[in-house]
């Protein structure tokens, strides 16, 4: 048994080391391309890169498109060059922002690999490597208009027919302080955007569509509220949003998660997660972290169980995590929500809930509201969706992914 757990272990390693590239960016300030007055946040915004100048850090990411999505989406072998494709720039991307717990660039790069999945099944006669194939009839989407639910009239039902979609790029990170992503000198929401911004412009990419999770949601509204970037944001889609500082109980709570020795975690995971899709205890696993719903799209896709065994990997290297948990929890102290009411691109608003199709968990609906008082001051006009049969750290991937591909596609550009 122990030494099972050292070859995984070993493996793990493997994959966090061999699926992702570095770029080492410098604390300069944000090159501001727009035409317009100089505001007191720009000002504020100058004063900060001012005073990390000479800093450096560098951020842990990976580039894929959807046509060439590699599955699975870890490999235990090397992956890239080090060299960049150039040819993706010019793609729509999708920039998924994990939260604090699971967090790292190997959590967006499984939302990744899902929303691959479903870009994949969305064209006409595009097999995959487990036989699927999916047929359409654009004639009969285009004369059948989408419904709306009567709670949240923001949400789509999921079309009968789907009009296929161009490629997409996909951006995985991981953001500041997880894994081999150095921790920012000065842990603000602003800063962590600014950082997550220059990667883009460095990257040249043209568009991106961001997807944020619990504690990132702030990072994204501030990344669409830059000035001289906000344009590139076509949509952002927040899923299960933290947009106001965590209760005293909850801080406590986060403080007492980060106590504990590594291994404990890894081995933990190993006992519960390192099994195959079929497992009685993997699927409870499943089912307690992503939801019942996920048990369910295991039996349904073989594709999407690939997925699914992969998600041991994220309670690993705990100790590389923890320095982006704290920051996290430090960032909160300086929230400054004025940006925000730059921001203009599309906005989706998922609450998730653990209950199975329950339209009075009360739980979700209060997070609801209190996201809706948050966004109030936008210039958008949020749409609200529900995910029903959620886990406590994750989510359905491919309903959430259907719902956040269904947005995208109806804002990405001519």
């Amino acid at each position: 048994m122990a030494s099972g757990f050292v070859r995984w272990k070993s493996h793990v390693d493997k994959l966090l080391r061999f699926n992702h590239m570095t770029m080492t960016l410098s604390a300069e300030p944000f090159r501001i391309s727009e035409a317009g007055p100089q505001t007191g946040r720009q000002h504020e915004d100058h004063h900060f890169a001012h005073r990390s100048a000479c800093a450096t850090l560098t951020l842990q990411y990976a580039f894929d498109s959807t046509q060439s999505f590699p599955e699975p989406f870890l490999s235990d072998a090397p992956q890239f060059s080090t060299a960049f494709e150039p040819s993706l720039s010019h793609l729509p991307t999708v920039l998924f922002l994990h939260g604090s717990s699971p967090g790292g660039f190997d959590v967006a790069r499984w939302v990744a690999g899902g929303l691959a999945h479903a870009h994949k099944l969305r064209n006409p006669l595009m097999p995959s490597r487990f036989g699927t194939y999916s047929v359409y009839n654009v004639q009969e989407r285009l004369r059948q208009p989408q419904s709306r639910s009567r709670e949240h009239p923001g949400a789509s039902a999921p079309p009968r027919f789907a009009v296929p979609m161009p490629p997409l790029g996909m951006l995985s990170i991981s953001r500041p302080g997880y894994l081999e992503s150095t921790p920012l000198h000065t842990p603000t929401f602003l800063a962590q955007a600014a950082t997550v911004a220059q990667l883009v412009e460095r990257l040249r990419l043209s568009s991106v569509h961001i997807i944020a999770h619990r504690e990132a949601a702030p990072v994204a509204l501030e990344m669409a509220g830059l000035v001289g970037f906000r344009r590139r944001v076509r949509s952002i889609s927040l899923v299960d949003p933290q947009l106001a500082r965590p209760a005293l109980a909850r801080r406590l709570a986060d403080r007492m998660g980060m106590l504990g020795p590594e291994w404990a975690r890894t081995r933990a995971a190993y006992n519960a997660l390192a099994r195959t899709a079929d497992d009685a205890v993997f699927l409870q696993a499943v089912a307690e972290i992503c939801g019942p719903a996920s048990v369910g799209e295991i039996k349904d896709d073989p594709a999407l169980a690939q997925l699914y065994e992969g998600i041991g990997v994220f309670f690993s290297n705990w100790a590389a995590r923890k320095p982006g948990v704290l920051a996290d929890s430090l960032m909160w102290a300086r929230l400054d929500r004025r940006a925000w009411r730059l921001v203009s691109a599309p906005l989706q608003c998922i609450t998730t809930s653990t209950r199975d199709d329950a339209p009075a968990d009360s739980d979700a609906l209060q997070r609801e509201e209190a996201a809706r008082a948050a966004l109030v001051s936008t210039r958008s006009t949020p749409e609200f969706a529900r995910l029903y049969g959620s886990g406590r750290l994750l989510f359905p991937l491919e309903r959430l992914c259907g719902m956040c591909l269904d947005f995208v596609d109806r804002h990405h550009e001519p």
